[in-house]
């Protein structure tokens, strides 16, 4: 099948950003919660039923899930990681370079799909919740927000099975994966795969050599009408903070530009107009960057006229990146890595 540009779909995604930039995730967990605070106070590993805290309020689970379906493809990576017991998973759109493979799974954990027999559910842009009670699953996990989300449908998809409903939108990786391990009963399998992140990002932090000044982290729409502005609340932001890295501060003055991320705390969209404005970093760092954002940040007025562009302090991390879980976390250190080694 014929792979589509990944910058065919950003245009795309540029017109919903607010529900598309994700993830998913960091080596720290935002501000006021940690990964481990989150867990349930009823919640004791090993133990059954048990009640969780989700972003939908209280989640009595009488047993251990043995057979998953997740509505939200960027929530699937971080049940993967765990080893959770997923059946099914809805996809995005299929073949996009750098983005996702034949069936719409992500890139960075399509592999382990396969691996673990996760059959396709549905496209995001066409949901078909009958599709859901096909696989008799003993769990639904549903997005509360963002372009994977069927939160509109949870009454209905309850009465096929008890629903996890995540907000990942400016969570860290490591919290989704903490609070999707207490639903399954993964616990162990998070605490791991979160202590094996951190030794990797202090492993790279010895490695590369932070750049002077401050950086400025970002991602260009696809469709040329500007980027947007990556806050601390940004999971990608947040490695970077982790590795040492001086993020510099958006301005106020431009934070009103949030046509298309007006409920979002992790971006502030910058119309061509406010990218330098917004990108006030000595450094930049273009988030999922494919050929076309590249070419854009070195041909486009509204970006090679800033001084990061002409003193050659542009930086580029790889499209798998977008949406951040414990996989694509792992690629963005690596390209981190290799970016700034010392």
């Amino acid at each position: 099948m014929k792979k589509l540009s990944f910058s065919r779909l950003r245009a795309v995604l540029a017109l919903v950003l607010v529900a598309f930039v994700g993830l998913f995730v960091t080596a720290c967990s935002p501000s006021g919660e940690s990964a481990e605070s989150s867990a349930a106070s009823n919640a004791t590993e090993g133990s059954w039923p048990r009640t969780l805290q989700t972003d939908d309020g209280e989640l009595t689970l009488d047993a251990k899930p043995e057979k998953i379906v997740s509505t939200s493809t960027t929530l699937t990576g971080s049940l993967l990681a765990v080893g959770a017991p997923v059946v099914a998973s809805a996809a995005t759109v299929p073949n996009v370079e750098g983005l996702s493979d034949d069936q719409g799974f992500f890139s960075q954990w399509s592999q382990e799909a396969k691996d673990a027999g996760v059959e396709k559910l549905y496209e995001n842009s066409s949901p078909n919740l009958e599709k859901v009670a096909e696989y008799s699953p003993d769990l639904i996990v549903v997005s509360k927000n963002s372009g994977d989300s069927v939160m509109d449908s949870v009454d209905q998809l309850r009465k096929i099975a008890p629903v996890l409903v995540i907000d990942y939108s400016g969570s860290s990786w490591q919290d989704v994966t903490t609070k999707v391990a207490e639903a399954t009963g993964h616990e162990e399998e998070a605490q791991k795969v979160i202590e094996d992140f951190d030794t990797r990002l202090n492993e790279v932090k010895d490695k590369i050599t932070v750049p002077e000044g401050s950086t400025s982290a970002f991602i260009v729409f696809g469709d040329g009408s500007g980027a947007a502005a990556l806050t601390e609340e940004a999971p990608q932001v947040q490695i970077l903070t982790s590795l040492g890295f001086t993020m510099a501060e958006i301005p106020e003055d431009v934070k009103g530009d949030t046509s298309m991320g007006a409920d979002r705390q992790d971006i502030v969209n910058l119309s061509l107009e406010n990218v330098q404005k917004g990108l006030t970093g000595d450094n930049w760092i273009a988030v999922s960057a494919d050929d076309v954002a590249k070419d854009q940040i070195k041909n486009d007025p509204a970006f090679n006229t800033a001084a990061a562009v002409k003193d050659g302090k542009v930086y580029y991390t790889p499209g798998e990146t977008f949406r951040l879980d414990n996989y694509s976390a792992h690629i963005m250190l690596d390209s981190l890595e290799q970016s700034f080694a010392q």
